[in-house]
């Protein structure tokens, strides 16, 4: 006999588990819920659940949510890196780690780093490991990650993954065959050779086929690839930050001054920041570049040749503790990413809750749906140098629609960007698949 194939029973997502859509210039409202499957059920399980009164089978379901998690329900979490410089995956890690452990779950975290890095530090409540590792073509790729996996997945009572990372994928079909996970897509592995990528598609799809639920940020990265035959297993859960200094930095008074254009993120050649330096050509307004990256030689070239001199600015990495004092000194976000590895932009949340509109572009991702345009800024079509010098001029010359832009940005980001409600949702839908397994015990 064959191994067997779970069950799936269907729940009615909460209010933020569902895509918010601005509904008009001052408003942000929430289309009504759907029923989404979530999670894996043996007969037993389903067949009690079945034959439930409706009331007790919404007991069965959200019964575990009302009050704390019980200390003993151990979370594993596990992503490629862990230092919080080494991008958006990594903002989104800390904050659901911390965030989780506040709400009684015991948090182990399992990432890598790389050689060159010193260990970071993990906070009060929550245990780490971070193994040294060569990284190849942006992955990390440790030794000892197999076994530090299989004691990571018997210690803890749900393991939840953060992809893309091909490592943990790879080791986690090693794993007993009972072992089950959650996932969390960020994006798909896009820009490697084809002789890379068709292995690793196959290695993403056998993983997500053993996946209790997948995770995603927004409705149009549910629709990537990966997840065509998975959609009953999909959930749409906004990222969510500790937002908190954004808001208060947003909420100053911003001194008047020669404008500036800030860019925040990583200087990777997928993030456009080259076309950024050439639209500032035509501008009457100082670049601030926030964040470090293996293209900033080339992008101070090119800054050079430009005659662009001081009007852009690099600063590095910056600090979480100067960021939002950082964009609080802009007067507008540009995110000109250009491929669809970007595909949600922390970067535009935090320029948001901070009150800057944001300029983006099309690229079938989350990206154009986290920042609305004509709403909380402008959307314009990637590598396109004179349709980004357009919006971004529009935006600084036209006061009233820029402040406009950027309240409407931190109602918004507040409304559906915090970690107390991605932390929220998290919890439920974990608690829904420990529910379950206990019912087939």
């Amino acid at each position: 006999m064959g191994p067997h194939r779970p069950r799936k029973f269907t729940r009615r997502t909460s209010p933020s588990c569902r895509v918010w859509r601005a509904a008009g210039p001052a408003t942000i409202r929430a289309p009504a819920c759907v029923d989404r499957p979530i999670a894996a059920a043996t007969p037993a399980a389903w067949n009690k659940f079945r034959s439930m009164p409706s009331g007790a089978a919404r007991s069965f379901i959200s019964g575990a949510r009302s009050g704390s998690v019980p200390d003993s329900v151990r979370l594993g979490l596990v992503n490629k890196f862990w230092g919080r410089d080494r991008g958006g995956v990594e903002a989104v890690l800390h904050a659901e780690a911390g965030d989780l452990a506040q709400r009684g779950f015991g948090v182990r975290v399992l990432a890598c780093r790389p050689w060159s890095s010193p260990p970071r530090p993990f906070p009060s409540g929550i245990e780490g490991r971070e193994l040294p590792a060569p990284v190849v073509a942006g992955m990390p790729v440790a030794a000892g990650f197999y076994p530090a996996l299989r004691t990571l997945a018997a210690q803890s009572d749900l393991l939840h993954f953060h992809l893309p990372f091909p490592l943990a994928e790879a080791a986690a079909l090693a794993l007993p065959g009972h072992t089950r996970w959650i996932a969390t897509l960020h994006a798909e592995v896009l820009d490697r050779p084809r002789w890379m990528t068709l292995p690793q598609q196959e290695i993403t799809r056998r993983f997500l086929e053993r996946a209790e639920a997948i995770v995603v940020s927004s409705s149009s990265s549910a629709q990537c690839r990966a997840l065509t035959a998975l959609q009953e297993r999909v959930h749409v859960i906004p990222f969510g930050f500790d937002l908190r200094p954004f808001l208060q930095a947003g909420a100053q008074r911003r001194p008047k001054r020669w404008p500036v254009i800030a860019f925040l993120g990583r200087l990777v050649p997928y993030k456009g920041v080259d076309v950024l330096l050439r639209t500032a050509v035509s501008l009457a307004a100082n670049v601030h570049i926030l964040g470090d990256g293996r293209e900033r030689p080339a992008l101070e070239r090119l800054t050079a040749q430009l005659g662009l001199g001081e009007r852009v600015r690099f600063y590095g990495h910056v600090p979480d503790a100067e960021l939002p004092q950082r964009l609080h000194e802009a007067d507008v976000l540009a995110l000109p990413s250009r491929t669809p590895a970007e595909a949600f932009g922390v970067a535009q949340v935090e320029a948001m809750a901070t009150g800057l509109p944001v300029v983006n572009t099309t690229l079938a991702t989350g990206t154009d749906w986290v920042s609305l345009h004509g709403l909380t800024g402008l959307t314009v079509a990637p590598n396109d140098p004179a349709a980004l010098a357009a919006a971004l001029r529009r935006l600084l010359e036209d006061r009233p629609f820029r402040l406009a832009c950027g309240q409407r940005a931190r109602q918004r980001a507040r409304a559906l960007f915090s970690i107390e409600r991605r932390g929220a949702e998290l919890a439920a839908l974990f608690q829904d698949l420990l529910a379950v397994r206990r019912s087939a015990a």
